[in-house]
């Protein structure tokens, strides 16, 4: 197979050693302003010119994990050629880019976020704006207050701070299924037993969403309360991808995202 990464900042490099692991990679290449030493590099002006020469070099899958590209439309302009790109498209992006809009289609299927607050009830408290994902916690009224003054009107909201480890865990989405790959620590029982409850809202979530694209993405968690609570969504790869427990070949896992078998990984 003949894979293309786009980019080549640290992510990029990490989804390439993955690859370079596999047994059915052929060739691999970047399209970066910044090539690598020992991957051929594809140059570009449009994504239509790299669409042209994708197709030229028999480009079997094209990864993505730079923001400002699935920002741009990337993935949309791949699929209207004709060529399999693994990336979230504009519109899921945003549950990336608006911490609201998270809250509300989390809050909409059931999956566990912390409680959002109109008056804190006690300390400490999270503060958060709806663009960024930087936290502030505040111990106290006036604390709180000297935070949201500094915002200077940003649109932010109060959330209950919870106490816990936290996690990230990785998916993949194929248009149909959804697998979840851990980080390498141990869980207990009842933590892969809720993570399991945890994929299958979230795989409800996307098929009832008609999420039409094939993606990873990374949510951020925190087990509290016996239970798994989502605080953050980044809808691409992001850094540290081999520290992951993928446990089969990685392209193979890709192979059967673009057939749409990912349950077939079970097996």
């Amino acid at each position: 197979m003949n894979i293309l990464v786009l980019g080549s900042s640290v992510v990029e490099q990490e989804i390439i050693k993955l690859c370079k692991k596999s047994k059915f990679l052929d060739r691999i290449y970047t399209a970066s302003n910044l090539p690598l030493k020992d991957v051929p590099n594809i140059e570009y002006k449009t994504f239509l010119e790299l669409c042209d020469k994708a197709k030229a070099l028999q480009i079997d899958i094209t990864l993505v994990a730079d923001e400002m590209l699935i920002k741009d439309g990337i993935q949309e302009i791949f699929n209207k050629n004709l060529l399999n790109i693994i990336t979230v498209n504009k519109k899921w992006f945003n549950l990336e880019l608006s911490n609201i809009a998270a809250k509300q289609l989390s809050n909409f299927y059931s999956i566990n976020i912390p409680q959002l607050l109109k008056v804190p009830l006690s300390f400490p408290v999270i503060i958060r704006t709806d663009k960024s994902k930087i936290v502030k916690i505040a111990h106290s009224m006036q604390e709180l207050v000297d935070i949201k003054e500094g915002l200077q009107g940003e649109c932010s909201f109060l959330e209950d701070y919870l106490f816990g480890d936290v996690f990230h865990f990785l998916f993949l989405w194929d248009g149909k299924n959804l697998v979840v790959f851990t980080p390498n620590v141990q869980l207990t029982e009842v933590q892969i037993d809720r993570l399991e409850l945890l994929k299958t809202k979230l795989c409800f979530m996307l098929s009832d969403e008609k999420a039409d694209f094939i993606s990873f993405f990374t949510i951020k968690t925190v087990w509290s309360k016996n239970d798994w609570y989502v605080l953050d969504y980044y809808m691409r790869i992001e850094e540290h991808i081999n520290s992951f427990n993928f446990n089969k070949d990685f392209m193979y896992i890709l192979n059967l995202a673009l057939y749409q078998k990912l349950n077939e990984l079970s097996k």
